[in-house]
């Protein structure tokens, strides 16, 4: 039963102030409280694989962002030199003026715009358009040095190669389109040039594009493996593995963030403990896979009892608890009842029965340590009482 707690062989003997029916009591408050160990262990908010990942990726968002605005100050540095030793090239005033204009927009609004937008919906639009723009620079600033015969013509896959670092398969597709049509057009609109010279550019774009786009399917296949990867350590890492339901930590996170709402907002919530009776006997009589079966019957017990808003969680050998949010104690006894009652109708393959004990958060300062010493006393006494009924924590009860 609770022999898993170290501090259970110092609890009290059950059975003094208190008042009980057959299937549920109340804790008198002035009833000795026995003295253990804090359960909260200092837990903190609920941390979730959301926070993780999208921190995680939130930071690569960032590097890909600085390295971004980082090659278009080195490219634009490179040009002002490709400019200064071809001073007699068409346009030039027009060329550097661009230039100038890019890296100012790339340090003024794409940094500052980018770092809001790196945790928005709208990320993934915003780079898109911003490689659409600077292929929009490069092509204009070839057709201004003489067109598809220029040397600035390799700078087209630039943004191609720069999106198949991180962009999905299809915006990297959409690039390398883009990208040959724009070195259509000016192979159109502007000077002729040798075919030779205009399909090595061609192709350099359709290399450049089918590198990117291998690099982006690998990385989504990737993703893919590593997302699920991460889910199922996350599952492990906050589920029990015999029940399913929440473990010891993770059910402690979750009790301490709905108090923190619970101080908030002022709407109160409850707590449950329940012990299954005589398991130590189950394991004995009928072997431990029984023993087994019977925690994971219980636990879809009561799973099918509670509302899709409350948890369940084991927090011990044969001891789960659940977590009841903006219930009040008149609804709290319904529920419990309910658990009960779920409960009762087992048989693994004896009849199998728990014993409840409820508290109720009562104000601001109400810590999640004392909510769980105050089920847990209420849970003692129904022990005490001849096990299978409902004991409420009178503090609670009557607040």
């Amino acid at each position: 039963m609770r022999d898993v707690r170290q501090w259970a062989r110092d609890r009290p003997s059950a059975g003094k102030g208190a008042t009980c029916s057959a299937d549920s009591a109340q804790v008198n408050p002035t009833a000795p409280r026995p003295e253990r160990p804090p359960r909260d262990g200092g837990a903190g908010h609920v941390l979730t694989l959301d926070h993780v990942t999208h921190g995680s990726e939130e930071n690569l968002w960032r590097r890909h962002l600085l390295m971004g605005i980082g090659s278009f100050i080195l490219g634009g540095s490179l040009l002002i030199a490709y400019l200064a030793v071809t001073p007699h090239g068409p346009h030039r005033r027009l060329i550097m003026a661009i230039d100038i204009a890019t890296i100012v927009g790339s340090l003024v609004i794409i940094g500052p715009v980018g770092t809001r937008l790196l945790t928005t919906p709208w990320r993934d639009l915003f780079f898109f358009s911003w490689s659409v723009g600077t292929l929009a620079v490069i092509a204009t600033a070839l057709g201004l040095d003489g067109g598809a015969g220029s040397p600035l013509a390799g700078l087209l896959v630039l943004p191609v190669l720069f999106g198949g670092l991180l962009y999905r398969l299809r915006d990297v597709i959409g690039l390398s389109v883009l990208a040959l049509g724009s070195f259509a057009l000016v192979i159109v609109t502007g000077q002729p040039v040798s075919g030779g010279r205009a399909s090595a550019t061609a192709v350099m774009i359709v290399v450049a594009g089918s590198i990117s786009a291998t690099a982006a399917m690998n990385r989504q296949i990737s993703d893919e493996e590593r997302r699920t990867l991460t889910e199922r350590l996350h599952g492990m890492a906050t589920h029990d593995g015999l029940t399913g339901c929440l473990n010891y930590q993770a059910f402690q996170e979750a009790l301490v963030a709905e108090s923190l709402r619970a101080r908030r907002y002022g709407h109160p919530f409850s707590v449950v403990i329940a012990d299954l009776d005589g398991f130590k006997g189950i394991n004995d009589r009928h072997g431990h896979g029984v023993g087994d079966v019977a925690l994971t019957s219980v636990t879809s017990a009561l799973l099918s009892a509670v509302r899709s808003t409350d948890l369940v969680g084991r927090i011990g050998g044969d001891e789960f608890a659940v977590l009841l949010p903006e219930t009040a104690p008149g609804e709290t006894r319904a529920l419990v009842e309910r658990m009960q009652t779920h409960t009762r109708r087992l048989i693994i393959p004896e009849p199998v029965t728990l014993s409840f004990g409820v508290s109720t958060w009562l104000e601001d300062g109400d810590s999640p340590n004392e909510l769980l010493r105050r089920a847990d006393r209420a849970l003692y006494e129904a022990k005490g009482h001849g096990r299978d009924r409902v004991v409420f924590d009178l503090q609670s009860h009557f607040a």
